[in-house]
């Protein structure tokens, strides 16, 4: 499981260092790709990302947002491996759609992470918190 919010910056050949905490996790593997539901890039175990692969390739080839989803989430997976410091290099072309330039924002989320461009995780993470747009009642209804 992936815990935490760490604030890393890219080094000068746009690698960055994965938070020590979460190396293990990744030392066998990892994919990068696009998140299509926030402008930020999901990074997953190799196990991981075969098992949301996998999930992807069921859905119907003839429904239209099923198409987009595949195209959207296999064309941008990028296969990594960390190196011996725990870096991993980011494409330019996953770094432009996240708008990351030099700071990222790397959040733990469970089974993956989450790369954001700081002022984006702002935005959309701590602001609508501030703002109430995430209250107790969805955590009341797990019943914990």
């Amino acid at each position: 499981m992936f815990l935490g919010e760490y604030t890393h910056s890219l080094d000068d050949k746009s690698r960055l260092t994965i938070p020590a905490k979460f190396r293990e996790q990744l030392a066998a593997g990892l994919v990068v790709t696009r998140n299509p539901a926030d402008r930020c890039l999901l990074v997953m175990p190799q196990a991981e990302w075969e098992v949301v692969a996998a999930k992807i390739s069921a859905l119907p080839l003839t429904n239209p947002h099923s198409a987009l989803l595949r195209r959207a989430i296999f064309s941008a997976a990028e296969d990594l491996t960390p190196d011996k410091q725990g870096r991993i290099l980011i494409s330019q072309r996953l770094r432009e759609y996240a708008q990351i330039e030099a700071d990222v924002v790397v959040a733990g989320v469970d089974k993956f992470i989450e790369l954001w461009k700081p002022i984006h995780w702002q935005e959309k993470v701590i602001q609508q918190l501030d703002a109430g747009e995430i209250n107790g009642d969805l955590f009341a209804a797990l019943n914990v």
